[in-house]
């Protein structure tokens, strides 16, 4: 998935909570398979991770979030089937909670 889809899908799971994702950077180091994203959620810096499988079958597509004050991370998801899948399993209420406090 190319950051601009990334992007849309952290969008579409973020709008029933009231809260917007800027986009201001992205960086695939390995397309399909490792791929990071930068960005604001409300004006709070974070990063998001996406690591899937290699030639894409196996193992699972993860998604890592950051939040880029404290370096910690604030939340993290995964499935077998894709990376939109995957953030539909974030635990949004606690990452936006952990990013915003």
């Amino acid at each position: 998935m190319v950051p601009s889809g990334l992007e849309a899908g952290i969008s579409v799971e973020l709008a029933p909570y009231g809260a917007t994702f800027t986009p201001t950077a992205a960086q695939v180091r390995i397309p399909a398979v490792l791929a990071s994203l930068f960005g604001l959620i409300d004006g709070h810096p974070l990063r998001f991770d996406f690591h899937g499988p290699e030639r894409g079958t196996g193992d699972a597509y993860v998604v890592l979030m950051f939040d880029l004050r404290t370096k910690s991370e604030i939340g993290s998801a995964s499935s077998s089937v894709g990376f939109r899948q995957a953030l539909e399993h974030v635990d949004w209420p606690n990452a936006l909670g952990a990013l915003t406090h």
